[in-house]
């Protein structure tokens, strides 16, 4: 099975839980790093951050690739969903850590990752909690989210004047964990597409209590 090429971050701690950090479209591994100290400052989580599959001109990568009328094709992004889980397993067994107490925290093309990683049906070991950032949750033909069976809770984060996944978006996804009952916390800030001073002691909250 593909992995993906991965920034092994480490830990200021004993690092004995697995935090995951995926970044958005455009960037690269090495994008959310400083983020780590700042969220988990007692070192309570070992940090890595896989690298998305795809190549970006002129630099940085991406998640998936969206056709001429914005569509998603389902073959590539199963495939990175499964690379990507091969990642964290091979992180895991590499490391000695257990996937099922692990948090995925995604940014962007990284969130809707997160999501579809940890919620899809079939999912093998869904990790103790999750978070999306300004992300999107995606549907993709032969992608199925398992809304019928226990869940890990969400966070979602969303600017209300973000210019490049618009709030709604981040609404979508409140709205489905809302309906089908799935433990969440969802906050708006007043910021765009970006992680804010403000966002980022939220989430340095919310991760303390998971």
């Amino acid at each position: 099975m593909t992995t993906l090429a991965v920034n092994t971050i480490g830990s200021t701690g004993d690092g004995g839980r697995l935090l995951v950090l995926l970044h958005g479209y455009g960037a690269d591994e090495h994008d959310l790093a400083p983020i780590a100290p700042m969220i988990d400052p007692t070192g309570r989580f070992f940090a890595v951050a896989p690298r998305a599959p795809i190549d970006v001109f002129p630099y940085g990568a991406g998640w998936y690739e969206r056709g001429p009328e914005r569509e998603i094709a389902s073959a590539p992004f199963q495939a990175t969903v499964a690379a990507l889980d091969a990642t964290i397993d091979a992180v895991c067994m590499t490391h000695g850590l257990d996937r099922a107490s692990s948090v995925i925290v995604g940014f962007s093309q990284g969130g809707a990752m997160a999501l579809a990683t940890s919620l899809r049906v079939g999912a093998p070991d869904r990790p103790a909690a999750v978070a999306c950032l300004s992300g999107m949750i995606n549907q993709v033909q032969g992608l199925e989210y398992a809304f019928d069976d226990y869940l890990p809770p969400v966070l979602v984060q969303h600017g209300t004047v973000d210019q490049v996944v618009a709030v709604e978006r981040g609404r979508e996804i409140r709205d489905a964990l809302i309906v089908h009952g799935v433990e969440h916390h969802y906050r708006e800030y007043p910021m765009g597409h970006e992680i804010s001073p403000a966002s980022l002691t939220d989430l340095r909250s919310w991760l303390s209590e998971v």
